[in-house]
């Protein structure tokens, strides 16, 4: 083994560093030059674009009841316009500019950028705001920090008074009446200026925040949009102004499945005014506008579509880091205009292209490495017949040529995007692997010393003959990466594997008793079954139940009271992982009937504690139950709980009943963080393990446990506790969302502890059992620490696969939580054991095994 445990932190902390190299590294194009726009005979199809922007406003409720929610803009429906459905073809990210970048910039941000963004300052961009000739928002000064190219914004106070926030109508009528008056001072002296682009953010107020728009609430917006519709026609009678209403995209939940998921991302858009075609015939999609079932044409779009549409109407290039691509047919304009516009959209396309191709094209060996087969003769190609049909006037077949083009430029821009992504996989997957078998040495056989075994001789030369091939591969493979000019982040995973693969080479050499390969079959099995648990929680649940029935498979023999409890609980277990989620839920009800229940528990066990703690638990279990019942002084709750907490981590334990004051303070702190019934799970769990353990030790005759199955019964309960009534999702995204409702309520300081005590105070519990039960465990944690290091790390292997770069923020952040939990649970387990260990092994064990037979018999030692 490692001489120090910095040593296997060090290695893990490099190969959990590779995972955001591999799926998180930044991979933006940079700032491009806008295309040039070529001067037209005719005008731009309108002068100006007002977009309104309704936070919250899904598509099932803008066409819900045959749109009834919208009677005024749905007379305009009838005479003009476009309506359709904006779905983004990658599913968003919970960043909340990621709806206004896709509108306004033309692209989707992807988690490398919210993380990068997060961590530095935000990366510059283009937008519409840039392309056009002059920009006006009403909107919030987020909105106004990350679109700074906005020449005149007007930032909208969302308080009525300092600490007093505006619903939803007074929001919009505040933006109504900023709007009215820009017009009444501006508008004459804007009559004969082109390309003016108008934000107008209708915001969300404080009785919807983060929530959908209400009917009630959609019908407030479609008067005040058919206002500053009116108002805009009155200031410019041109007839030269478009508009467009749409909304921001909603987030994914997994709740409700892919149809709910679905309607929640999909935003409505009603495209009208100068420019703008109007389409009767419908060959697709349709909708229902009126009750006399009059049927319009839906149209199905992507936000980064409208970024094109927006851009060609006003007659200026799209934006530069634009991946839209413009649809055909929605311009109410020539064919020359729109081939034009078109064509620009695809050479700005191919800007990105070329720049990326560029930068993965100028090492020495480019010409034998992998690529796209949209080469630069194929670009060049593009670009040279389009001219030509754009010089023959063929403007018919110029805008099918490079409509049909576009695509296969995405794909090329799409696989430069992720050029290193697969084999980045494959070198962190194989340093994972390395590493797995480093620790696989590091397994000792019990009953030898490290050096009872010697090596071959034989053995030993093909040992040093595999270190210097893995050092000329490794230096083989600095130079060629030197030359080929690979970037440095992705150079240092390039060479990960080799560094750990030489590291279990060097373990190798100095391990003579290795545990065997059916020594290790029982541990990839059962890490394989709680890997599959991270995935379906039943599939940890068949692992649970029959793991428990396998450890315990003696007590079958000799049946009795306390077996037939232990089959109750082991079942009932296994039966509620197949019952909904608790942890991320609200329940109030069902909490009101765990409280009581965590407090008579001891006593249906036959346990009675003295009367101090019996005092203290059943006064703070009272006041948690008036908590939740009525919540008179929430703030009382708080100080009580926090004050509890205290009591706990730093009482003086006198009592010789050790183990089931324990579990009583324990379930009495877990219950404090609880909003539905886990509290009750738990301490199912704690009393069926210790159960389990008692059966084990009279059923065998014996009271000492080794190693290896130690660490499995750690590895087991402790996930189990997370997966028997919740999910990694839920624990980590779900239940921050409900902190307030716990008896600690929620604040910026205590919300991350909170949640630790959500998560560890169930292995901390399970630990302290396991050490009561075997008085000589504390005495291998050496070899329990490798045990759980090596399964631990064989189920990273499959969860480094599974991380997800894309997508809502749940699904990101539970995927990388999951990977996270599982790479620094050995180091957690190693802190709460020695926690256990002083507070348990060291001196409430000792008077235990002291303490005369009568007495033990007196005290109720076993429940």
């Amino acid at each position: 083994m490692f001489r120090s445990y910095y040593t296997y932190a060090l290695v893990q902390l490099l190969l959990f560093a590779s995972v955001y190299v591999v799926y998180f590294r930044a991979t933006d194009i940079g700032i491009l030059e806008p295309q040039a726009m070529e001067s037209l005979k005719e005008r731009a199809p309108a002068d100006r674009l007002v977009v309104f922007v309704k936070e919250g406003l899904r598509a099932n409720t803008f066409f819900e009841d045959y749109c009834n929610n919208l009677p005024l803009l749905r007379q305009l429906f009838h005479k003009q316009g476009l309506v359709g459905i904006c779905h983004p073809a990658e599913a968003p990210t919970d960043s909340k500019f990621s709806s206004y970048l896709a509108l306004f910039a033309g692209f989707y941000e992807d988690a490398a950028s919210v993380a990068h963004n997060w961590l530095l300052n935000p990366a510059p961009f283009d937008s519409i705001f840039n392309r056009s000739a002059y920009s006006y928002a009403w909107t919030t000064a987020h909105m106004k920090q990350r679109f700074p190219d906005i020449d005149l914004p007007t930032v909208l106070s969302p308080e009525v008074t300092p600490g007093v926030r505006k619903n939803c109508n007074e929001m919009e009528e505040s933006v109504i009446r900023a709007v009215e008056l820009f017009l009444l001072s501006e508008s004459q002296e804007l009559q004969e200026h082109r390309g003016l682009f108008f934000f107008v953010h209708l915001m969300l107020g404080e009785d919807a925040s983060g929530a959908p728009a209400t009917c009630e609430n959609l019908k407030f917006t479609d008067r005040s949009v058919w206002k500053m519709y009116n108002r805009f026609e009155d200031c410019f009678p041109d007839q030269r102004t478009a508009y467009l209403l749409t909304s921001d995209f909603g987030l994914p939940h997994s709740c409700g499945g892919p149809n709910k998921s679905n309607s929640l991302v999909e935003a409505p858009f009603f495209l009208w005014g100068s420019g703008v075609n109007h389409l009767t015939t419908i060959r697709g999609r349709s909708f229902v506008v009126n009750a006399q079932k009059m049927r319009l044409p839906l149209h199905v779009l992507s936000p980064i579509q409208l970024t094109t549409l927006m851009s060609a109407l006003l007659g200026q290039a799209p934006p530069a880091n634009n991946r839209g691509e413009l649809p055909r047919g929605l311009l109410r304009t020539s064919k020359r205009y729109e081939a034009h516009a078109m064509y620009t959209n695809a050479l700005q396309l191919l800007a990105q292209a070329r720049h990326l191709r560029k930068r993965h094209r100028s090492g020495l060996f480019s010409r034998i490495m992998p690529a796209h087969w949209l080469n630069t003769k194929l670009m060049d190609s593009f670009v040279k017949s389009s001219h030509v049909l754009k010089q023959q006037q063929r403007f018919r077949s110029l805008l099918e040529f490079t409509s049909n083009f576009m695509p296969v430029i995405v794909k090329c821009i799409d696989y430069f995007m992720d050029y290193y992504r697969y084999v980045l996989v494959v070198a962190a997957s194989s340093a994972l692997l390395g590493w797995v078998y480093c620790l696989r040495c590091h397994l000792e056989r019990p009953g030898q010393s490290s050096d009872s075994d010697e090596i071959s001789e034989g053995f030993s030369d093909c040992l040093w003959g595999s270190t210097i091939i893995s050092r000329a591969v490794t230096l083989f493979l600095v130079a060629l990466m030197y030359l080929q000019r690979v970037p440095s982040l992705v150079q240092a995973v390039f060479l990960l594997p080799a560094l750990v693969w030489v590291l279990a080479l060097k373990t190798l050499k100095r391990s003579g008793n290795m545990v065997t390969i059916c020594g290790l079959l029982l541990p990839l099995v059962l890490a394989l079954i709680c890997l599959g648990g991270f995935f379906r929680r039943y599939i940890m649940a068949l692992g649970y139940l029959s793991f428990a029935c396998y450890s315990t498979r003696s007590a079958f023999r000799v049946r009795g009271p306390q077996f037939y409890l232990w089959m109750l609980l082991l079942l009932g277990l296994a039966y509620i992982s197949v019952l909904p989620e608790s942890i991320g839920c609200s329940e109030r009800y069902i909490l009101l009937i765990s409280i009581p229940l965590t407090f008579v528990r001891p006593l249906a066990f036959g346990v009675c504690p003295n009367g101090m703690p019996w005092m203290i638990n059943g006064a703070i279990l009272l006041a948690a139950f008036v908590h939740v019942a009525v919540a008179p002084a929430p703030w009382m709750m708080v100080l009580a709980s926090w004050a509890y907490f205290f009591h706990i981590a730093y009482l003086q334990r006198r009592s010789v009943q050790i183990i089931e004051l324990v579990i009583f303070n324990l379930s009495t702190l877990y219950t404090l963080t609880c909003t539905s019934y886990e509290t009750l799970v738990i301490q199912m769990l704690a009393m069926e393990l210790k159960l389990g353990l008692q059966l084990r030790q009279r059923s065998t005759d014996i009271h000492c446990i080794k190693p290896r199955p130690t660490a499995m019964y750690i590895l087991v309960y402790s996930l189990y506790s997370i997966f028997v009534s919740g999910s990694i999702p839920a624990l980590v995204v779900d239940f921050p969302r409900i902190l307030n409702e716990t008896c600690f309520g929620y604040t910026i300081w205590t919300g991350g502890l909170v949640m630790a005590l959500k998560l560890l105070l169930p292995w901390f519990l399970m630990l302290c059992i396991l050490g009561d039960a075997y008085k000589d465990v504390w005495s291998q944690e050496r070899q329990i620490f490798a045990w759980l290091m090596f399964m631990c790390s064989t189920m990273s292997v499959g969860l480094l696969l599974c991380v997800v770069n894309h997508g809502s923020g749940r699904k990101i952040v539970s995927s990388v939580a999951a990977l996270a939990v599982v790479q620094v649970f050995p180091f957690l387990w190693l802190q709460l054991w020695r926690l256990a260990n002083s507070k348990v092994g060291n001196k409430w064990i000792s008077q235990l095994s002291n303490a005369p037979p009568l007495v033990k018999q007196n005290l109720n030692l076993s429940a």
